[in-house]
């Protein structure tokens, strides 16, 4: 009798988790399939050792068709750079044939896309930089 017992309440408790609903807040763990659009933000030095941490903006333009082209500012400099992107999981690769950096993976947290990457600044010297872009229209 006691065998039954545990049976049949091991069948209702596993019945019941196979039937539960998902969670309404669940998010999938991949990137968007539509982060198609003009992002910008900012590029600093990460844990700088010199005066004055380095910054730039950057404005990321991703279009429909799988290319891409950016901007980085620094001050009264500009640097130009275009390639191609595509989705791998949770996360967007840029990538490129120009000096910056070939290729370049962003992740995807709520509204913006990271990185830390090795970056060359306009400047010359190359530095790790913190990358944080958000979006800014279609």
């Amino acid at each position: 009798m006691r065998t039954l017992v545990t049976a049949v309440m091991l069948t209702a408790l596993l019945g019941g988790c196979a039937t539960m609903p998902p969670s309404a807040g669940y998010e999938a763990a991949s990137v968007s399939s539509a982060p198609v659009g003009k992002w910008q933000g900012t590029a600093a030095e990460f844990q700088g050792t010199y005066l004055g941490t380095p910054t730039a903006r950057v404005s990321l333009d991703l279009k429909p068709d799988g290319t891409w082209s950016e901007t980085w500012t620094e001050g009264s400099r500009a640097a130009s750079d275009s390639g191609r992107w595509r989705i791998n999981g949770n996360a967007i690769v840029l990538e490129s044939s120009g000096r910056t950096h070939p290729r370049l993976t962003l992740r995807r947290r709520n509204d913006a896309l990271y990185t830390v990457a090795v970056e060359p600044l306009l400047s010359g010297r190359t530095t790790t930089m913190t990358i944080e872009l958000h979006p800014t229209g279609p």
